[in-house]
């Protein structure tokens, strides 16, 4: 794959400010640049990789970073849920990810499909974050 030349003129003949393209040439490569990056979408096109796939879904994360007491917490520890307080047609989950110096990143994340027009990511994260083993 490689990305567009930069820096030359309508005759592509090289500018001041020219720039070669950059071939990328690996046996991965992972693209982390959005669910709707300009590169992905490309990619996207030119190998068909959505052929026979379901659409993308989007969902909204919350995430806090939190000072605790000290020796609270265990830095490495990584806490995974899924669920609750979600109901069961709607999908999304938490992090807790222990940090060095007592801190702590804890995050919410919730499918933008949900079907219930009151629901509240903002809410659901404040419940989660009150449960008696996130307290």
């Amino acid at each position: 794959y490689q990305r567009r030349v930069h820096g030359v003129d309508k005759n592509g003949d090289a500018k001041s400010g020219y720039q070669p393209g950059m071939d990328l040439k690996a046996g991965t490569t992972i693209f982390a640049e959005g669910c709707r990056g300009s590169v992905s979408k490309q990619l996207i096109a030119h190998y068909q990789l959505d052929a026979n796939s379901q659409p993308q879904t989007y969902g909204i994360g919350l995430k806090e970073l939190w000072q605790l007491p000290a020796g609270k917490a265990k830095a490495g520890t990584v806490q995974h849920s899924i669920g609750w307080p979600l109901d069961n047609q709607t999908y999304g989950g938490s992090f807790i990810y222990h940090l060095d110096n007592d801190q702590v990143a804890i995050g919410f994340v919730v499918g933008l499909d949900y079907a219930d027009p009151r629901f509240s990511p903002f809410e659901a994260f404040q419940q989660f974050k009150h449960h008696p083993s996130v307290k």
